[in-house]
């Protein structure tokens, strides 16, 4: 047992351990937890022998790859070993590279929990040592009898999956540069198929134009952006669109990490448009992985960009030097990471990177404000119209429930000003929704008993904006919870209602997902996470603070559905290779609903 409590090891203070609390969480009005320390157990030496030849022979393999590649040299050789690349790629012959992996897979068994345990965190539970997992394992304590740890149940969860060699495969890539038909294959795609309205990382135009000029086959006299961008830009068209016939045997994967490897010869350059393309789109492909960290990083780089470039702000055509259609691209990528940008910082509760004081705000002028079947249902695209993956209103929106609500700034208002700003959100959210047309609301597909054919034709986008509209309820209804201890008495009974929105929001989103669960597989996976865990935790907290509810029961069978997205029948991806984040979140909502039940049992035994 640890010596001291979590809130004053996490503090660095001594700890009286006085029961039923000690002094420092009597006075932050904390349940006081003491989490057992882990027993880390040391490796034999005949076990880190054998590990150290297991590495010593990867080396080996890597080593006489690097060599027998045609013009390969130590440089290069040294780069593979490291797991990195050169510093100056831009010198690299456009060739093949031996196998590496520059971005982790979560395929992975350990790059999967780790992955795991990052997004989990803010999906309500909290960091490992913050007060808001303490509450967490404190509640479920109080109200079972029966003590969880997340860290020490995720490490069960791994012993069975080595003993049955279900570790997962470390899928590496090698660096492999598009062909100049496949590239203009995809931009031609791109253009016919109208998609610069959902993801305008591209100007189609200008990509055409390098590929005319060859600059994949000539590293040493192209930038190293143009070369990143038509990398970046094939790896992304044919990952999304990897069913298509024309795209049956290209390697999206091999593209991105040709792209990813300029990144070092990108950030020398003076930037330019193509700069922020390439930096956007190897970060949009990224994030669908389970490691937005990188992408996050990336962003940044962007970002700095764009206010290089002045695209944070809308300037006269007389005060620039650039034609209204280049301006145009610049403030839709500006856009597109500024959505990026708000969405990182909501879901982690931190300052985002791109200061709105410094930036104009109006949305691109060719941005469809008019509510129509185009937002939800698959409608034929025009890249005269931008769309973006989710709707701009709740981008915007998102941002003002973090600086209102959750922000260092947000603590110093008073009671009525934060019932106020609580108000004032749910309000705006309200406006967003009633212009949505009457038969694509949220509310009218997050129902037991929609009809089948509201969700025929539905979009992926359709999807996100119905799920991002209940993300938003829940984050600004949510941010009640966060000051209980202090609200007066008169005060809770205002923000009783703030809670029963957060209830209805986490399961109507439940419901919901489980009307789309065809659109949840290996590759999308990452992407509805957050929602969908966030919602499983939600309502989980519900049920063991109201066991006694009369809609206990329908909501653990709600959670059962959806937990059987991810059962072991389709652990698997299409290739048959084993994917772990199916695993571990299909026993995670098992776990709650098996303490859900326990909490139950307890009131009824109470009673």
């Amino acid at each position: 047992m640890r010596s001291a409590c979590d809130l004053c090891r996490l503090r660095k203070i001594r700890c009286d351990r006085a029961t039923p609390a000690c002094e420092t969480c009597q006075l932050a009005g904390l349940p006081c937890v003491f989490t057992p320390q882990l027993v880390q157990k040391r490796k034999g030496l005949r076990q880190e022998l054998a590990d150290s030849q297991a590495r010593v022979q990867q080396l080996e393999e890597v080593l006489a790859a690097a060599q027998s590649t045609p013009g390969g040299n130590n440089e290069s050789s040294a780069a593979s070993l490291s797991g990195t690349v050169s510093p100056a790629p831009q010198n690299l012959a456009p060739q093949d590279s031996p196998a590496i992996s520059l971005v982790t897979d979560t395929h992975c068994l350990d790059t999967a929990l780790a992955s795991f345990r990052w997004h989990i965190a803010y999906c309500g539970l909290g960091n490992p040592l913050s007060t808001t997992r303490a509450a967490f394992y404190s509640n479920i304590f109080q109200r079972t009898g029966s003590t969880f740890d997340l860290d020490d149940f995720l490490n069960e969860l791994m012993q069975p999956l080595i003993a049955q060699g279900l570790k997962g495969a470390r899928r590496s890539a090698s660096i492999k540069w598009p062909s100049n038909s496949l590239v203009q294959q995809c931009v031609t795609y791109y253009t016919k198929a109208g998609l610069y309205s959902l993801f305008p990382f591209a100007d189609a135009e200008a990509l055409g134009v390098l590929v005319k000029a060859d600059v994949l086959n000539h590293p040493k006299t192209s930038r190293a952006a143009y070369r990143a961008c038509l990398a970046a830009f094939t790896a992304n068209i044919t990952q999304m669109h990897r069913h298509d016939p024309m795209f049956r045997d290209a390697d999206p994967d091999a593209y991105a990490h040709a792209a990813l490897s300029l990144v070092p010869g990108i950030i020398t350059e003076p930037a330019d448009t193509r700069t922020v393309e390439a930096i956007m789109m190897i970060a949009i492909f990224i994030c669908p992985l389970g490691q937005p960290q990188y992408a996050e990083m990336l962003l940044g780089i962007a970002i700095q960009a764009l206010y290089n470039l002045e695209a944070h702000r809308m300037r006269p055509a007389s005060e620039t030097n650039i034609k209204p259609q280049q301006s145009n691209h610049l403030r839709a990528l500006f856009w597109l990471a500024y959505g990026m940008d708000r969405e990182f910082a909501s879901r982690k509760s931190q300052p985002p990177l791109i200061n709105e004081a410094d930036c104009d705000l109006d949305l691109p002028p060719s941005y469809v404000l008019t509510s129509s079947a185009k937002h939800f249902y698959f409608k034929p695209l025009s890249s005269k119209e931008l769309l973006y993956p989710t709707d701009l209103r709740l981008v915007l929106i998102k941002s003002r429930i973090y600086r209102l609500l959750y922000s260092v700034q947000s603590k110093a208002y008073s009671e009525t000003q934060r019932l106020q700003h609580i108000r004032e959100l749910d309000h705006e959210l309200s406006d967003i929704k009633s212009e949505y047309p009457a038969e694509f609301r949220p509310d009218s597909f997050a129902t037991e008993d929609a009809p089948d054919y509201l969700f025929h034709d539905l979009s992926i986008r359709g999807v996100s904006v119905h799920l991002e509209y209940y993300y938003c309820l829940g984050k600004i209804h949510g941010a009640s919870s966060t000051t209980q201890e202090t609200l007066s008495s008169k005060s809770r009974s205002l923000l009783a209602s703030s809670e029963e929105i957060c209830y209805e929001s986490a399961r109507s989103t439940l419901i919901y997902v489980g009307r789309v669960r065809h659109y949840i597989n290996y590759h999308t996976f990452w992407i509805h996470a957050q929602f969908v865990l966030t919602a499983v935790i939600t309502l989980f907290r519900f049920l063991i603070m109201l066991p006694a509810a009369e809609t206990f029961m329908r909501d653990i069978q709600i959670i059962e559905e959806i937990a059987g997205i991810f059962a072991p029948a389709r652990q698997t991806d299409e290739d048959g290779n084993f994917f772990p984040p199916f695993h571990f979140t299909h026993a995670f909502m098992m776990k709650l609903v098996s303490l859900a039940k326990m909490a139950h049992t307890k009131s009824i035994d109470r009673e």
